[in-house]
């Protein structure tokens, strides 16, 4: 019991420090949203063109959103002395690692959730989708993040890493948007959400949740010592 309350403390910490002032947790779903408003510009204002790359685009938005979070995960942490307390908490640092990034997690994925279905209505997705699209976002949010943490982590000893992060995290995206957008195009089909792109997706989380958080422990641990 000691350990899951170490491990929900941890959690509650990194959402009350994201969602504060200063926190950051707003940017991800700043550039998804300006994302969103710069597709009609770019592409014309046809519905039935946006429609049609509306779900592939979602994706590709919440995949560059998502790097706007990365370079400062860690190197915060690291520079102030938390990560050695996280280390001393009693926990498996790799259990107290996965319990920081879902506390980050939660704190980005809620302000997203809202914006999500807003983007799905704007791209003329019919309404219906609309929710079924945002449940499998919230599934690849999930999955980038996780693995996007790995590149945060094995950057997190350079300064001004972004570029650095954004290189080693981009590729590991690339599966989780082809899987995304194919389940999107299933969903728009009338196909409903459980098709093998999302079945897939969920394999991605479900590996990443258990190895992502050794690796990102091992890649800190590097930094510590």
């Amino acid at each position: 019991m000691k350990e899951l309350r170490t491990f929900l403390s941890i959690i509650t910490r990194e959402v009350k420090l994201n969602l504060g002032t200063g926190g950051g947790a707003l940017l991800p779903t700043a550039f998804f949203a300006g994302a969103m408003l710069l597709l009609p510009f770019a592409v014309g204002p046809d519905r039935e063109l946006l429609a049609k790359i509306g779900g592939g685009y979602l994706w590709l938005a919440l995949a560059l959103a998502s790097l706007v979070s990365l370079e400062r995960l860690f190197q915060g942490d690291i520079d102030d002395g938390t990560m050695e307390q996280l280390s001393l908490s009693g926990l498996p640092f790799s259990i107290a690692m996965l319990g920081k990034i879902l506390g980050q997690f939660v704190a980005i994925i809620l302000p997203l959730l809202v914006a999500m279905p807003v983007a799905g209505l704007m791209l003329n997705i019919p309404s219906e989708y609309v929710m079924p699209m945002t449940f499998t976002l919230f599934i690849g949010a999930l999955a980038m993040f996780l693995l996007g943490s790995v590149g945060a982590a094995l950057g997190a000893s350079v300064k001004r890493g972004g570029l650095l992060v954004a290189l080693l995290a981009l590729p590991l995206y690339t599966p989780i948007v082809i899987f995304g957008s194919s389940t999107a195009g299933q969903i728009m089909m009338g196909n409903g959400v459980f098709t093998q792109g999302f079945f897939l997706l969920s394999a991605i989380v479900l590996f990443a949740i258990v190895l992502c958080p050794l690796a990102i422990a091992a890649a800190i641990k590097l930094n510590l010592d």
